[in-house]
């Protein structure tokens, strides 16, 4: 099971006041400094939330549960193998979600745009592989080709959901089918010899619907 992530709208805050007495405290950074003789004081803004019985923020918090990580796999068939997440809201507002960026880390797992794959796929052997979020909610859905993104500035939504529901994200794709032989034609070599592995970030980002 997927871990789980909650994105709470509790604000925490700290301000520094000025001691009982007359001596300034409060230098860069909220760190009080001072003399040994004197006492200070440092007042914390704490703001919480407390749910209707129905288990929803109250009105102006967001609290939306999603995945902290997703997992595919590629069989020795190219079958590939993805996963669905549950996005439960417990706001008092809907909420979109938006895939903000996709970046590749270390591995040597090749993330091609859908398009690109599905055309060059029997020349591209089991190591590239395209990625797709589908989103669905109250019978709408939605596609990212994570693939196709470029920077941090895509932003496109991938799901909408209503208050107090909850929708879906499935990670689904696909992968190449070349077979790679080794330089005498009479066994497996890369891929089909060592198999591969990749670590990706996904970058979500969680926003009041303004259009209801």
């Amino acid at each position: 099971m997927a871990m789980k992530k909650k994105f709470l709208g509790l604000a925490m805050a700290a301000m520094v006041a000025l001691p009982a007495t007359s001596v300034y405290a409060a230098g860069e950074n909220n760190i009080i400094n001072g003399v040994d003789t004197q006492t200070y004081t440092q007042n914390v803004k704490v703001s919480g939330s407390v749910s209707t019985k129905e288990g929803i923020a109250p009105a102006g918090k967001i609290e939306v549960e999603l995945p902290t990580s997703m997992t595919f796999s590629v069989d020795e068939a190219s079958n590939f193998k993805g996963v669905e997440y549950n996005v439960q809201n417990r706001s008092s507002v809907g909420v979109d979600v938006l895939v903000s960026e996709f970046r590749a880390g270390e591995g040597n797992i090749t993330v091609k745009s859908k398009s690109d794959l599905t055309t060059q796929k029997t020349s591209l052997d089991r190591s590239n592989v395209y990625l797709e979020l589908v989103g669905s909610a109250g019978g709408q859905a939605t596609s990212v080709d994570l693939g196709s993104l470029t920077g941090n500035t895509n932003n496109q939504k991938v799901l909408n959901v209503a208050k107090g529901s909850t929708g879906l994200i499935t990670l689904t794709g696909g992968a190449g089918t070349k077979e790679v032989k080794n330089a005498s034609q009479d066994g497996p070599d890369g891929v089909d010899k060592d198999g591969a592995k990749g670590d990706f970030t996904l970058v979500f980002k969680i926003q009041k619907d303004t259009k209801h």
